[in-house]
């Protein structure tokens, strides 16, 4: 799977599923300097936030843990 063409389609999906995102560059932090977070009504007092050394480590890390919340609605993995 190539990332960079798969995530404007991933957020998109999110959105679709009621989920809020935030992807975040962090460049004054040496070690993992990306972050991604999703959280939302859906995800009720809890959210998903990964800390990364590429957007690419964070999201398959995130498509990951969504897909054992949401197995029949998260379909990129």
């Amino acid at each position: 799977m190539k990332w960079d063409e798969c995530v404007p389609e991933l957020l998109e999906h999110l959105g679709e599923m009621g989920l809020v995102a935030m992807v975040k560059i962090d460049g004054e932090r040496e070690r993992k300097p990306w972050t991604v977070v999703v959280s939302g009504q859906r995800l009720p007092g809890e959210a998903f936030r990964v800390d990364g050394h590429s957007l690419e480590d964070c999201l398959r890390h995130l498509v990951a843990a969504l897909h054992e919340r949401f197995p029949d609605e998260l379909a990129l993995s």
